[in-house]
């Protein structure tokens, strides 16, 4: 499923109510009733929204897991990078013992640039 919006979700879902658990028939009024939405949920997206509000009380979105987990050394690694913004993931990881494409990836998540020498 893809990510769409809290609001988006429960709009999915009161439409979904309202034309009576039929995801097709919902699909085709949210588009009428959203004719401007940047993407248009496909029915399956109605019921699977439904099945996990139901299941594990929430809508899909990304507070719930998903993806990969924080790295606990992360703040270690960006203090040392904000109190000299010159150093290398070579000496991160040296110094905080995460792997080079670790502190790659991290940096790269906060917009920040290793230093080349």
């Amino acid at each position: 499923m893809s990510a769409y919006t809290t609001r988006e979700y429960a709009n999915m879902h009161l439409i979904y109510g309202e034309c009576r658990c039929n995801a097709s028939t919902a699909a085709r009024l949210y588009r009428e009733r959203y004719p401007n939405a940047a993407r248009y949920p496909d029915h399956r997206v109605f019921t699977n929204v439904h099945r996990l509000l139901f299941s594990k009380s929430h809508f899909p979105n990304h507070e719930y897991g998903g993806g990969r987990p924080a790295n606990p050394m992360e703040d270690e690694m960006l203090e040392a990078v904000e109190e000299d913004p010159s150093t290398s993931v070579r000496a991160i990881e040296i110094t905080t013992g995460v792997p080079k494409s670790t502190a790659h990836r991290i940096l790269k998540r906060y917009e920040l640039h290793p230093y080349h020498v």
